[in-house]
């Protein structure tokens, strides 16, 4: 399967001469993209943002699935590529005059855009333009939007989580955001207002979309589906941490508040993911079952032509 690849990967390559002017362009925009690659590379070392080291690698396997568009190898590009590497040039020059940190990084998506149509014109556009969308994953969220969506998120898991904990018959009462259990509280904070996993969600629905075969419809509801199984998976959290926390109260020869805790800001975190795709294929299921593929009209008058021969004919379904 491997040498396959690496045999079909060949039909890719281009001349020598082509190689070279790419190797030339790519050590260029490194050395231009370096400082901000950096904060790129710090910034998803956050917690938040820590599937931004997927995106770029997703992207390639995005253009790998694609690949079946782009055969032949276009031989001429399109000359409105220097127009998206203008508006990256634009974007990088003022993010970097006026101090503003995401300007130069966001500048990359346009510059791709550019080089693609420079190279390889519209044609190859129509083959990368999922890769390029999906970049959009890498960039951290403004200051502003991030406030914006945090905030909410916090409240909504706040009383979500209270209603579900008292409705498992555990006293909890939301002070703000933070639930006072029987003895001791549960903070919802910042950190844990599902900003990460909405992200996360997001690219992991719109990923989906990009590589399933199903209707417009279908693939709208499921990159809407990323909010309610971020809220969902956050509000497990919570709750299976207050369950963890009364555990420890009645029985604290069986597990101790500090096992709750460790539960609550590490491990959830990592349960999360494998509980949100279980949710998504789950959803997937749901579609494939509820919903029918409509039959060809060819099909269908076929099928009752037969059935009326057969009537006319007097056949019946025990003498066949």
């Amino acid at each position: 399967m491997i040498k396959s690849a690496l045999t079909e990967l060949k039909d890719f390559v281009p001349r020598p001469p082509v190689v070279i002017g790419w190797l030339v362009l790519a050590g260029a925009l490194c050395l231009a993209y370096s400082s901000s690659v950096a904060f790129l590379i710090q910034k998803w070392q956050e917690p938040d943002y820590g599937h931004g080291f997927f995106v770029p690698l997703f992207s390639v396997v995005l253009l790998w699935l694609r690949r079946e568009m782009i055969r032949p190898l276009p031989n001429r590009g399109s000359w409105w590529g220097l127009a998206f590497i203008a508006l990256a040039a634009a974007m990088y020059c003022g993010g970097t005059y006026f101090h503003v940190l995401r300007l130069a990084p966001i500048s990359i998506l346009p510059c791709s855009a550019g080089i693609v149509l420079l190279t390889g014109g519209w044609r190859a556009m129509r083959w990368a333009w999922p890769s390029l969308v999906f970049l959009i994953f890498m960039i951290p969220l403004p200051g502003f939007l991030d406030v914006a969506l945090r905030h909410p998120l916090q409240r909504i898991g706040t009383i979500i989580s209270v209603y579900v904990i008292q409705t498992l018959g555990i006293p909890a009462v939301a002070q703000g955001n933070v639930i006072q259990l029987t003895e001791g509280q549960l903070g919802v904070v910042e950190a844990c207002s599902g900003i990460r996993m909405l992200m996360l969600f997001f690219a992991i629905c719109i990923g989906a979309v990009f590589v399933l075969r199903c209707a417009m419809w279908e693939k709208i509801v499921i990159v809407i589906s990323a909010i309610p199984i971020a809220v969902f998976s956050n509000v497990t959290r919570i709750t299976v941490t207050a369950i963890l926390y009364e555990t420890a109260r009645k029985w604290p020869d069986v597990i101790s508040t500090e096992t709750a805790d460790w539960f609550f800001h590490d491990m959830a975190g990592l349960l999360m993911m494998p509980l949100a795709l279980l949710l998504l294929w789950g959803e997937m299921i749901l579609f494939s079952k509820l919903l029918l593929e409509p039959v060809a009209k060819s099909t269908l008058s076929v099928s009752l032509a037969g059935s009326l021969h057969d009537i006319g004919s007097g056949k019946t379904t025990s003498d066949k």
